[in-house]
């Protein structure tokens, strides 16, 4: 019986997470590198790092609650283009018209930067 108990809670909880977020558009596939990489200690944890479930409908950015408190960047060639902080209770972001290319998006949270490349 506990077997049965134990396999039905695994099952259970790999579906959770795909239902944190009702994602429009594309899934975007962040890379993670430290936020300062002159520091001489290695800000990776022991421990996984949860990597923020972010999804691109064009110009619209969407997310969950766990991008709350950071700062998302646009850059090109090096330079930040675009800069937002995400307030409590914001789920999506427009970046704006002005904006087109390939651009470098970032997500800044603490000791790490989730980062990938994207086409405006």
């Amino acid at each position: 019986m506990k077997k049965k108990l134990l396999i039905l809670f695994v099952i259970s909880c790999t579906f959770v997470p795909s239902l944190a977020i009702a994602g429009n558009g594309d899934p975007v596939p962040f890379t993670v590198k430290p936020t300062d990489p002159s520091t001489e200690r290695d800000p990776f944890a022991k421990s996984p790092i949860h990597v923020p479930c972010v999804y691109l409908d064009g110009r619209t950015l969407s997310f969950n609650a766990a991008i709350e408190g950071c700062t998302v960047q646009l850059l090109q060639d090096d330079v930040v283009i675009f800069s937002h902080f995400i307030d409590e209770n914001e789920t999506s972001l427009t970046f704006p018209n002005d904006l087109t290319g390939t651009f470098e998006l970032q997500i800044v949270r603490g000791a790490f930067t989730f980062y990938c490349y994207i086409e405006l």
